[in-house]
């Protein structure tokens, strides 16, 4: 699968493209959540020393 949008047979696959559309949302809700806690400990002189990690309530995955 050269496309996400295809299947094997190279016949567009909604339920495919709509999983992974959704999942590219949410990863990129995540990311940018961990980048304002970042600036708000910027904007209060303050330093991350340590990894934040996150657990996502809906699908159970952890991000580091």
């Amino acid at each position: 699968m050269d496309r996400y949008w295809e299947n094997q047979s190279g016949v567009y696959d909604p339920t495919v493209t709509e999983i992974i559309k959704n999942e590219s949302k949410r990863n990129k809700e995540i990311h940018d959540t961990i980048n304002q806690i970042k600036n708000i400990l910027k904007e209060k002189d303050l330093i991350l020393i340590e990894r934040i990690v996150i657990k996502d309530k809906r699908t159970k995955k952890i991000y580091r």
